[in-house]
This record gives C-alpha cells, structure tokens and sequence, in this order.
C-alpha cells in the first residue's frame, strides 16, 4: 500500500504520526486485516455491568460490521506510525447505546489520546426538540466535549449524513465536526463553517479495508471524519501541545493551501 502524498505542510519528519495516539469509537478493529498488518493497535472495549457501563482491555479485537476497521484504515494510510487505540463502543449488532458511548468518550478523555475519531453520533431531527431520553446524554457528551479541551484531547466528530437531521456531537463547536465531499484527492480538505461542521473530506467512494481481507468503497461522513483525524494526527507529531483553536487554524490554513494547487 502506497504511503499518502506529499502536500498538506507538514514536515516531512511528522506526517506519519509517530508519538501520536490516535483513539477510534466505534465497532472495532479487525487487528488481522492486511491493511493493518503493520499498525500500532491497541485494543479495548466497552462492558455493560448492570445499569452502567465500563471500559476493558480486549486482547484480541474484533469487528463484527467493518464500520470501525474502515476508519482505521483510513488512518492508518494517512498516520502509518501513529498509535492506533481500537475502543469498541458498538455491539455485535452493530449498534451502540447513548450511555455506551458516553463511557467511551469519558475513557478517552480520562486516557488524555491525542486525537480521538468518532464516526458516529445521535441523530436527531432538525425540525424537532431533542427528546428526553436524548437531553441527558447530549449534554453529557457536550460536558467531555469541553473537558477534552481542558485535557488537551482532540475530538473529530462526524456531521449528518442527510439534510433533515442534526448530529451530536458533531456539531459541537468544543470539538472539529466533519462533512463529506465528493474529492478525487484522498487527503482534500475543504473549509466549511457552519451549524453542522466545520470541515469537508473526501467522504465519497472512499477506499478502505472491508471484513474478509479485502477492500470496497465506502461513503458517508463517517470515512470523512478519519481523513480530518489523521491531518490533526499530523498536525500534534509536529506540536504535541497545539491547543484546540490553533489546530483549527491549522487544518484551515491546508484548506486553503490544497484549494491554490
């Protein structure tokens, strides 16, 4: 697999990732795929006990969908030598409930990862009050969306999918949310602030591992969030204590610099 092309302002010493740890909630990490057969993984997963929810180590990995062996991949091209921490929020089922992912994100927050990619979120309709059981957990997650700018932790959240919907915690200021487009160029950013996000990346068609070895395309702002989480990987190997703000300004400023090429 060919590295990532040069471009984006980097030095050439830090674009792949070293000293970076790099958290991705979501459902897992296939740690045997061929793509990820040189990678730094870690691996750790969320526990139901009782009513509560807690984080374990998990020796072995595993991803029942592809979702977060997708992402990973799409990391890894970009970050080959950065610390990869599978935290496997989601089920069997492929699904993840809003208290799992809180513990998920609290963990990461108190673990201090550098970068922390989350290819998921609540959605919730944008004509539409949040509901009671969605007001609880949102305002938890927008509390660690503040704390991990306190400790430092970078989140990369991804935005809606469709236009009738909003996303949380991607749209959150305290933290880079993500949108898609339609690039032919793997590592494009495009500036675009708004209520939703704050980024576009190449979220269409994008190539990356599938379940059984091999590769497909896959599209949704969920492949676009680790495009923007490898670019912040890039951005911390260069300066490991570049505030929020300034990483925000970073990624702009490559927008800006790929939009003249």
């Amino acid at each position: 697999m060919s590295t990532a092309p040069r471009g984006d302002g980097a030095p050439p010493a830090v674009r792949d990732g070293a000293g970076v740890r790099v958290a991705i909630v979501d459902s897992g990490v296939d740690r045997t795929h061929p793509w990820l057969a040189a990678a730094r993984l870690e691996h750790v997963r969320v526990e139901r006990v009782g009513d509560s929810h807690r984080v374990v180590p998990d020796e072995r990995g595993g991803d029942a969908s592809g979702h977060g062996t997708a992402c990973a991949g799409i990391i890894h091209r970009m970050v080959p030598a950065a610390t990869l921490v599978d935290v496997r929020a989601l089920g069997e089922d492929g699904r993840c409930s809003k208290n799992a992912l809180l513990a998920a994100l609290r963990y990461c927050v108190q673990q201090r990862y550098d970068v922390v990619n989350m290819s998921l979120g609540i959605d919730v309709p944008r004509r539409s009050p949040l509901k009671v059981g969605d007001t609880v957990p949102v305002l938890g997650m927008y509390e660690l969306a503040d704390a991990a700018v306190t400790a430092g932790v970078v989140l990369i959240a991804a935005g809606p999918n469709i236009a009738d919907v909003r996303t949380y915690p991607g749209k959150f200021k305290s933290l880079i949310g993500v949108g898609r487009g339609a690039f032919d160029a793997p590592e494009r950013l495009v500036s675009e602030r708004c209520e939703d996000h704050e980024l576009l990346a190449a979220g269409t068609d994008v190539l990356a591992p599938a379940l059984g070895g091999g590769e497909r395309r896959w599209t949704g702002t969920s492949f676009a969030t680790p495009c923007v989480a490898a670019h912040v990987a890039r951005l911390l190997a260069a300066s490991p204590r570049m505030p929020l703000e300034s990483v925000k300004a970073a990624l702009h400023t490559i927008a800006a610099a790929q939009a003249l090429r």
